[in-house]
């Protein structure tokens, strides 16, 4: 901005001169230099779009500092990932993209100096935060005032973004998840009475209301409701009293918790220390990591994790084993860039950094940084159906007309101090016209009633595998054989005959004779070990430095996504050991340095898998809502290099002699007998090369594309035949007295083909 007054003022001070110099009027002078002036003054208060400077900036604002810096580190790492991956790729239109980071501490006066900073004094194009409800409802005020579109990934009050048009919101808010919390006690936990404790703040008594209603509504009995005020109150005074309440009564019942993390977790170790026992369950506060990580320092934590945590049910936004395959890579690119992994802080933030840049990207860039920032929050809102969702690691993104983000979340348990799935899930029916009979569903507890809505009562199946080997890896015909451990733990009833493994060769059934079984009351169980040939679709074109995926997929035939979703077992796979899986199975594999492969990664995750379809069923052939078929799959993906090593040791350096033996021909003399010599030495590499390519090619399927190896055969023919071409023309010159150009063509070649041989060296080197 400073730079671009400079110059409107040199402009000022031009034209000015100019008027002078043709001896304009008194008058019109000083009517230009008047205008001229409130130019400058005009462009001194009104920011100016980063144009000058070539950047495009993010404001990220929470607390960097204080007790929650580590949620304000994660905010912050979660958008600098994207950022960066946004700027290797180009930028934006080529504009680089620059985040800033503001502290507020989570203190209201300081969020509202920084927020004023933001909108008025910077030229940041949008804001991502804050952290807490509280804290965004203050930086909201000034947002709206300033007209900067702004993006929480965490405040979930609804007043956050009610009656703020600039202001949205990428997490399910706090009336959601109270309905939803509110069903899963009283349906899937089977509890008949509960208590609230809350914290009296925007997000905690939002949370409570909500929590409240539902539960009058449904017939949840409601036996306290305790209230905190962590700025006022002596909090630990508090839970004392609330605990001993709970000591007191021999039945208390279910307990919900509306509490921030701090708190929450104080509330849990008291009443852990006290021996009761409830079900618990609460907020996103609850399943957030900075809940998890108030309990990383207590001792009896540390030597058996989940202590103190294990059993409590929470709300959440994104949880690893029910994670799509884009946020696992995240999830792996994060661990690599920041050493530790990711959050649903920073997970929720990277998406609220995707939804901005891409914003960014649709808007019309403008010199004005208001109008610029009108353009982007127009932007933000064509987000608004399904259709023109972004599609994020937490899911699709869209927002309604409170820029409230419009997704179901999922329902988290911890077990051994991690949050995984919960058993049972609810998901929103999008299309109540594909049930055939939804009395019948209704009677039998597969669909949940909400509001006007339905729910599906989803089945979790924790699903882990252990590769022993992989081995009989055929390019030719692209297939593979698997040897395989492979378990599954879940409640209720599961048709294990029905489970089929997509791209098995021959048709692998799970039978009736598992390698160990168990079943009770609470979870059921089973481990088989299977060895089975798989179809896997390779790609040549780096052949034969090429990377390939050897994937084993499977999915029950007849249970949608609605009934049934498979997860990974990150604990039954022992994911937090500290190894992994590749580095834990790498010399289990089969794949040693001497063979043909390489393992590189091992990717276990699920996915969804979908088809169009009405089925024949009457009330969809008029449907208005997506008639998308969409069931659940488990995927493990093993990603190998080939080892081109071994391949250049055994295939390449007969080539290699082919090129020496046409360099050497340059060197005997093309005049007389010796001729022939030397064109026999050429034309015998040229066809050596030619039946060495075809019988490398032989190893390969017939792919219909050039691979990298024909490039390089394509490269050496090319050197041998300028060997040949030069001896014709070097032998011309000779017999035509040229004595003098048939010595700079032999210079010529016997300098050329060598530095044809780095140059194509060095570029096979650095594309390979």
């Amino acid at each position: 901005m400073r730079i671009f007054k400079y110059c409107y003022t040199g402009f000022t001070f031009f034209f000015s001169y100019i008027s002078t110099s043709l001896s304009l009027k008194g008058l019109s002078v000083q009517a230009m230099m008047i205008g001229s002036a409130t130019g400058v003054l005009v462009f001194s208060v009104v920011p100016v779009c980063p144009a000058a400077s070539g950047t495009l900036q993010i404001a990220v604002i929470g607390p960097m500092s204080g007790k929650d810096h580590d949620a304000g580190q994660a905010m912050l790492n979660g958008v600098k990932l994207y950022v960066d991956e946004v700027n290797e790729s180009g930028g934006i239109d080529g504009r680089k993209v620059e985040v800033i980071a503001y502290d507020d501490q989570n203190n209201k006066a300081m969020a509202r100096n920084k927020a004023m900073e933001i909108a008025r004094d910077s030229t940041a194009l949008v804001v991502i935060g804050h952290y807490y409800s509280s804290i965004s409802l203050e930086g909201g005020k000034i947002y709206k005032e300033y007209g900067i579109p702004a993006v929480t990934a965490s405040a979930t009050a609804p007043e956050v973004t009610g009656g703020n048009s600039w202001y949205f919101r990428v997490v399910p808010d706090t009336i959601l998840q109270g309905k939803f919390c509110t069903l899963y006690l009283k349906n899937v936990l089977e509890q008949d009475t509960v208590n609230i404790v809350f914290e009296q703040d925007a997000y905690g008594t939002t949370l409570r209301q909500s929590f409240e209603r539902a539960s009058r509504d449904s017939g949840l009995r409601i036996k306290n409701i305790w209230g905190i005020n962590s700025e006022i109150d002596d909090v630990d005074g508090k839970i004392d009293g609330i605990t001993h309440e709970m000591q007191l009564d021999p039945k208390p019942g279910a307990l919900f918790v509306a509490l921030q993390d701090h708190q929450a977790a104080k509330l849990v170790r008291s009443i852990r220390d006290a021996g009761i026992d409830p079900a618990i369950m609460g907020g996103d506060a609850i399943g957030s990591g900075s809940f998890q990580r108030q309990f990383a320092q207590i001792p009896s934590e540390t030597q058996s994790p989940g202590q103190y945590t294990d059993g409590i049910y929470a709300a959440t936004f994104i949880i690893r084993d029910i994670s799509n395959r884009q946020a696992r890579q995240f999830s792996k690119k994060f661990n690599q860039r920041f050493d530790k992994d990711p959050d649903d802080i920073a997970a929720t933030h990277y998406d609220a950094a995707a939804i901005a840049v891409a914003a960014i990207g649709k808007a019309i860039i403008e010199i004005d940084v208001a109008q610029t920032r009108k353009n982007i929050r127009k932007q933000l809102n064509s987000f608004r159906t399904i259709e023109t969702a972004y599609k994020g690691i937490t899911g699709r993104i869209f927002f309604d007309a409170h820029g409230n983000v419009v997704k179901p979340f999922p329902i988290g348990v911890y077990s051994h101090g991690r949050l995984i799935s919960a058993p049972t899930q609810l998901g929103a029916i999008v299309n109540p016209d594909m049930i055939i009979d939804l009395r019948k569903e209704l009677e039998e507890g597969h669909i949940i009633p909400m509001d006007d809505r339905f729910l599906y009562r989803t089945m979790i199946v924790y699903t882990g595998i252990d590769i022993n080997e992989i081995s009989d890896i055929n390019p030719i015909n692209e297939t593979f054989t698997a040897d395989f451990y492979l378990w599954f733990r879940h409640k209720g009833y599961l048709d294990y005959s029905q489970i089929e493994f997509l791209n098995a060769v021959e048709d692998l059934r799970l039978k009736d004779d598992p390698l160990m079984e168990m079943t009770d009351t609470n979870i059921a169980y089973r481990a088989y070990r299977i060895k089975g040939n798989f179809k896997e679709v390779f790609n040549f074109r780096d052949y034969p430095f090429d990377s390939q995926t050897l994937s084993i997929r499977l999915r029950h035939k007849k249970y949608n996504r609605e009934r049934l979703i498979f997860v990974t077992d990150d604990i039954g796979m022992q994911r937090y050991s500290g190894k992994t899986p590749a580095e834990r199975l790498k010399k289990y594999l089969g794949l040693s340095n001497e063979a043909p492969w390489h393992l590189q990664d091992i990717l276990v995750f699920s996915d969804i898998g979908a088809a169009d379809s009405t089925l024949g069923n009457p009330g969809m052939f008029h449907a208005k809502a997506d008639t998308a078929i969409s069931y659940s799959r488990f995927n493990v993906v093993t990603e190998i290099e080939r080892n081109a090593r071994s391949y250049v040791l055994k295939n390449l350096i007969p080539l290699f002699i082919v090129v020496l033996l046409g360099y050497i021909m340059l060197f005997v003399p093309p005049e007389g007998p010796p001729f022939v010599a030397r064109m026999s030495l050429g034309v015998i590499a040229l066809l050596t090369a030619v039946f060495l390519r075809l019988e490398a090619v032989s190893q390969l399927q017939n792919v219909g594309y050039l691979v990298a190896l024909d490039y390089m055969y394509f490269a050496v023919y090319v050197l041998i035949l300028s060997g040949i071409a030069i001896t014709v023309a070097k032998h011309r010159a000779l017999r035509k007295g040229k004595n003098i150009q048939a010595k700079r063509l032999d210079y010529f070649s016997r300098l050329f083909q060598p530095l044809y041989i780095v140059i194509g060296v060095g570029i096979f080197v650095y594309l390979y």
